[in-house]
Order: C-alpha cells, then sequence, then structure tokens
C-alpha cells in the first residue's frame, strides 16, 4: 500500500527553510570548539540559540 500525502507549496517551502536552519544551528554548535577567544565563542554560542529557536518556530508552523 503506498498512501500519498499532499503537502501545500507553502508546506513545503517551510519545511525546506527549516531544514536550512537546522543545518544552520547544527553548524554554529560546531563552531564554539574551533573558536580561540572569548567573543568567538558567545557569538557562535548566540547563533546557535537563535538558529535553534528559529526552527523550533518553523517546526510550529508546520504542525499547524
Amino acid at each position: 500500500m503506498s498512501a500519498q500525502i499532499s503537502h501545500s507549496s507553502s508546506y513545503r517551502t517551510t519545511l525546506i527553510v527549516k531544514l536550512v536552519v537546522v543545518a544552520i544551528s547544527g553548524v554554529t554548535a560546531a563552531l564554539p570548539a574551533r573558536a580561540r577567544g572569548a567573543t568567538g565563542r558567545a557569538v557562535f554560542g548566540a547563533l546557535t540559540g537563535l538558529s535553534a529557536l528559529a526552527a523550533l518556530f518553523l517546526g510550529v508552523l508546520l504542525a499547524g
């Protein structure tokens, strides 16, 4: 049996944006380990938090 799920184009666009934001969040989570100073760790840590919150928000949008 093959069940097809049909989603609107706005849903698919939001999903793609969410996946990109999740990838950005993952990259920025790894960058503080390579940062040399406290400022770099703080900036990358803040970017990690912001991108994670953006991914959460997009997930809530997708949930409907």
